[in-house]
């Protein structure tokens, strides 16, 4: 009889091949470039520190500003820190855990499971006026509905993380499903069933 896996097990075990690592750090580091963009947190301002020495850093009771180089800004309160930190990294997770899901079914021939945790990701996109009021959420929905979700912006981080968390979760069971029903266990060798 086969060993029930938990679904931590199941994470840990994506996480130790070198390719998903790579994944989740390449999607993660995308998604906090695009997102440091959208909200402004990343700044293109023509002539800002021309005449100064780059790069500065400075620190701030309420966050961190650093000036890379002549015409580029950036300012970041802690809090985004930590939301932007936590939500990259669960983002090139759970996509990860999708691509894994997709690859595993093929190789061990195991019928179609589809990923539904990787739909946690979306309300990530649209997080941005959660600490800046601005970004893709403004477009999508334009600036009068964004003034009125402003009143709920201290609640968007908390959703979008424990909606990120509830996806890697549901992925998680879906490749332990999936691994548990087969003949052999596919959680292990990169989705190869051994």
């Amino acid at each position: 009889m086969q060993k029930q896996l938990s679904n931590f097990e199941c994470i840990y075990d994506i996480i130790k091949i070198k390719k998903y690592r790579l994944m989740i750090l390449g999607f993660g580091v995308s998604y906090a470039i695009g997102y440091m963009i959208a909200v402004g947190i990343i700044s293109y301002v023509p002539g800002f520190a021309s005449s100064v020495t780059t790069p500065i850093i400075k620190f701030y009771s309420i966050g961190i500003s650093i000036v890379p180089f002549p015409n580029f800004f950036i300012f970041i309160f802690h809090n985004a820190v930590i939301f932007l930190f936590l939500s990259s990294f669960l983002i090139g997770l759970n996509i990860a855990m999708a691509i894994y899901t997709r690859k595993s079914n093929k190789d061990c021939e195991i019928k179609k499971v589809y990923p539904k945790g990787i739909l946690g990701v979306f309300p990530a996109f649209f997080t941005s006026f959660s600490c800046c009021s601005s970004g893709l959420l403004a477009f999508v929905i334009g600036p009068t509905a964004l003034s009125s979700l402003s009143l709920y912006s201290q609640y968007m981080a908390p959703i979008t993380i424990a909606t990120l968390i509830a996806g890697t979760v549901l992925l998680s069971r879906n490749i332990n499903n999936s691994c548990n029903s087969s003949v052999s266990n596919c959680c292990k060798n990169g989705g190869g069933c051994v």
